[in-house]
């Protein structure tokens, strides 16, 4: 029988604990979270167990990656085995923070200020936090913005940022390198590598911090980078489909939501190049304190913010009534599909 690994992890709030008897597993994760293990007496909120699955006459799927005991992922192959590790640690934070409001965001963190950038998979979240921390800001998830729900700060979960391979070359035109030499598979992403943003310098990882502004990206090759104002009420309304655990928080969701965004300037960036996007965020947030000017941001005040009351009244309203029909989600889009959710497409009738 095969030596079983436990390590256990803490990554800012998020305690883990992966037991694994597959030896190349349990040296990559080593690898990349060596800085992170710690010695635990209790056992940690998150447990992950990989192991191989019993012989079958198919010999696939080798593998079953289960988290507090519910199988969670079968991967075929041991390159695969890292990223749904990462997945299936992913898909249990907002059952195990509920004390936590959890946004599908990359969060980063620049002079005391905490900034968001909520969006889908594809958005750009992560090579853009890959961006920002070549820029000196500081690194809190490329994920999640996890928010505690009484003080709206934002917490860390400095977990290592995923690059899919079609950005490799702008993360090298950053001057930042993939962690190792070895490439990983995650479901329809293709290969992706892995950025340690501990890595990068000392000091790249932040700590708690308020919520000042909520950036909404979206990814147009060879466009213009452009940031684009919001009002709050309809960036409230498009964090709520964002939002992992609306009606699972133990504050109310929407109550939250609507806090967050009134303390935040909100917008929406049309990302290109890399580089002139993040200079454009850079003018952004340097502009704080002396209005908008040379930014390439105008608005128009106390007047607009007046205006905008009205609107993010209606959609407090909007957002309760949508809210009673939202499930409690796990995270979403990042790594393939679960196991359950595999056996249930696959035992549902099909339609033509």
């Amino acid at each position: 029988m095969s030596e079983n690994h436990i390590q256990h992890v803490q990554l800012g709030i998020v305690d883990a604990c992966l037991s694994t008897s597959v030896p190349r597993l349990a040296r990559d994760y080593a690898a990349l979270y060596g800085h992170a293990m710690v010695e635990r007496c209790v056992p940690a909120r998150i447990r992950v167990k990989v192991r191989r699955k019993p012989f079958s006459l198919w010999h696939r799927p080798r593998f079953e990656v289960l988290v507090n005991g519910r199988l969670q992922f079968e991967p075929a192959r041991q390159d695969e085995l890292l990223p749904h590790v990462e997945w299936a640690v992913n898909w249990e934070i907002p059952r195990a923070f509920p004390q936590h409001l959890h946004l599908h965001a990359a969060a980063m963190e620049v002079g005391g200020a905490g900034v968001v950038f909520p969006g889908v998979s594809g958005s750009g979240k992560s090579t853009l936090a890959a961006g920002m921390l070549a820029r000196g800001w500081r690194y809190l998830c490329d994920e999640f913005a996890i928010v505690e729900a009484q003080t709206l700060a934002l917490q860390p979960y400095p977990r290592a940022i995923c690059i899919k391979m079609p950005s490799f070359p702008v993360i090298e035109s950053l001057g930042l390198r993939l962690h190792g030499r070895r490439h990983y598979l995650k479901g329809s992403k293709g290969r992706v590598g892995f950025l340690d943003p501990r890595a990068v310098r000392p000091g790249a990882v932040a700590g708690s911090c308020p919520v000042r502004f909520v950036v909404f990206p979206r990814y147009v090759a060879g466009a213009t980078p452009q940031l684009l104002p919001l009002h709050r009420a309809e960036a409230a309304f498009a964090l709520h489909e964002v939002c992992f655990n609306l009606l699972g928080c133990r504050t109310p969701g929407v109550d939250v939501l609507v806090r967050l965004i009134r303390q935040a300037r909100c917008y929406r960036l049309i990302s290109g190049d890399i580089h002139r996007t993040c200079d454009l965020l850079q003018g952004l947030v340097e502009a704080k304190g002396a209005g908008e000017g040379g930014t390439g941001v105008r608005e128009s005040g106390n007047r607009r913010a007046a205006a905008g009351r009205p609107r993010l009244r209606r959609s407090t309203d909007r957002l309760v009534a949508a809210a009673r029909n939202v499930p409690i989600e796990a995270p979403r889009g990042e790594c393939g599909t679960s196991a359950a959710a595999a056996r249930a497409r696959a035992s549902a009738p099909t339609t033509r």
